[in-house]
């Protein structure tokens, strides 16, 4: 009578115990991580048309960029989100256009970086276009109106 007894106090005890761990002992697959893959710019081409009444705000930065010539933009935003522009580096223009999220490196080997992108879609998300120079974010901007558009510059000489 003590051994059936015995054994069901043991698996009370192993029972309380699986459930005192709780469900943060459960299996969770790690997280998937996205890799979005690096783009060059396309050949040069012409330039965009301007819409809007009011101008856009533009952000010029300096030439701080720890002795690099090369410039990240990444595009990024809500999913759908569509942009289209046109970044020049010197006298050589490169077409931007796509779905978020992207990204376009530019060596400016001394020369000076400007940048018109617009929102394309008629969706209410976000665009952010962030340029980091470096090792180090130098700019941040984001726009939600359809249409909007985002200036940058960045003078690498």
């Amino acid at each position: 009578m003590i051994v059936p007894a015995a054994m069901l106090l043991l698996t009370m005890l192993l029972l309380v115990v699986a459930c005192a761990e709780g469900p943060e002992k459960k299996h969770n697959p790690p997280e998937q991580k996205t890799e979005i893959p690096e783009e060059t710019t396309s050949p040069p081409s012409t330039a965009l048309e301007t819409t809007g009444n009011s101008p856009p705000p533009e952000v010029t930065l300096g030439d701080d960029a720890g002795g690099k010539s090369e410039i990240l933009i990444r595009l990024e935003g809500d999913p759908k989100t569509t942009f289209s522009g046109l970044c020049s580096v010197g006298e050589e223009q490169n077409v931007l256009s796509g779905r978020v999220p992207k990204r376009f490196t530019f060596d400016l080997k001394g020369r000076k970086l400007s940048c018109r992108i617009e929102k394309r879609d008629d969706g209410k998300g976000a665009l952010k276009v962030v340029l980091v120079a470096g090792d180090a974010t130098r700019s941040v901007q984001q726009t939600n109106s359809p249409g909007g558009v985002i200036k940058i510059s960045y003078d690498g000489g």
